[in-house]
C-alpha cells in the first residue's frame, strides 16, 4: 500500500473528511467524563450515566453513519451497522 493512501484508489487529498456528526452527541464527546455534568463526588453513578452516555453517542454515530452509507446499497455494510446499533442499545 502507498504511504498517503487509505487503501483506496485514492490520496488523503482526494477525500473530503467531513465531520457529519459535528452537531450531535457523539462517541468521542459523550465518552470522556468533562462532558456529563456529573459531580466528581458520585464516582458509582458518574460512571454508569458516563456508560450510558457513552454507549448512546455509540448508537447516534452509527446511526449517522448508516445513513450516509445507505447511498452505496451495501447490503453487507448495512447489516453489520444494524448489529452493533443492536449491541449498543
Amino acid at each position: 500500500q502507498e504511504l498517503g493512501t487509505l487503501g483506496f484508489e485514492c490520496t488523503l487529498e482526494e477525500v473530503d473528511l467531513e465531520d457529519i456528526t459535528k452537531n450531535q452527541i457523539n462517541t468521542i464527546k459523550a465518552c470522556t467524563s468533562e462532558d456529563t455534568g456529573v459531580k466528581k463526588k458520585k464516582k458509582k453513578s458518574s460512571f454508569s450515566v458516563i456508560f450510558f452516555k457513552c454507549l448512546q453517542g455509540i448508537y447516534e454515530d452509527l446511526n449517522t453513519y448508516r445513513a450516509e452509507l445507505k447511498s452505496f446499497n451495501d447490503q453487507n455494510v448495512l447489516a453489520t451497522i444494524d448489529e452493533m446499533m443492536k449491541v449498543s442499545i
